[in-house]
């Protein structure tokens, strides 16, 4: 059989290193669960954290059941990284608020009853999944319309003496051949614009066909030059009919 394709792709804000990148992208091994999440700039060491969660995603992804147990756990396991030096007052601040992100994350499974393909996904935040059937967009979660986007996402906090906001959950059944778009919100964004969305499948396409991300990694440039925020995406394929036979 043959296995779920994927890629991923991230660029910085205008001006700034690789690892200054606060968003972070994740995958397991096995292509079968991916997160996606978007540290905050206010937060301290808020891109490790982001990182941190993805992790936590991929290692043991929660359900509506276990998540608040899952998130206590993803706390008492985060160490961010001790400064260098003496801080000054507002970065010591923002060290004893903690770290913030929003997180998305999806796990897919194969199903014998139906046969085919099941799948769930949970948000907090504005770090998106999108779901297509060939050109035609069969769901977009948490949000649905640009508009949906603003200033102050809702965010998972490192500290555990902060609520953490309920998350959002949505699950449903894929074809072969659907594809999968897990993206941080300035991609998210352009992704529901129609006439975005269709340059961005193109290159999604022939990056997971030529198994290189630089058509991808063009396209976020082109998202990340209107808006200078950091730019993530993974592109999710499931084999098609003839390849799963």
């Amino acid at each position: 059989m043959a296995p779920i394709e994927w890629i991923a792709g991230t660029v910085p804000k205008i001006g700034n290193r690789a690892e200054e990148n606060e968003d972070a992208t994740n995958a397991s091994a096995d292509g079968l669960r991916f997160g996606i999440a978007d540290g905050a700039t206010e937060g301290w060491e808020s891109g490790p954290w982001a990182t941190h969660l993805t992790a936590a995603f991929i290692n043991a992804p929660p359900t509506p059941a276990t998540f608040a147990g899952w998130l206590a756990e993803t706390r008492r396991a985060w160490v961010p990284k001790a400064a260098p030096g003496p801080l000054p007052w507002y970065a010591t601040v923002k060290q004893q608020e903690g770290s913030f992100a929003t997180v998305a994350g999806l796990e897919i499974r194969r199903t014998a009853k139906p046969p085919g393909w099941g799948w769930r996904s949970v948000a907090v935040g504005d770090s998106c999944l999108l779901h297509l059937r060939g050109e035609k967009l069969l769901a977009a979660f948490p949000h649905s319309s640009p508009a949906a986007f603003g200033n102050r996402p809702r965010l998972v906090p490192s500290a555990a003496d902060v609520a953490c906001p309920e998350p959002e959950w949505l699950a449903g059944r894929a074809a072969a051949g659907d594809l999968f778009l897990l993206a941080t919100d300035a991609v998210a964004a352009q992704l529901l614009h129609p006439h975005a969305l269709k340059v961005a499948l193109v290159a999604v396409r022939e990056s997971l066909r030529t198994r290189n991300p630089e058509s991808m990694l063009a396209w976020l440039r082109t998202v990340q030059a209107t808006t200078n925020d950091d730019a993530s995406l993974i592109g999710i394929r499931l084999p098609a009919p003839e390849e799963v036979r």
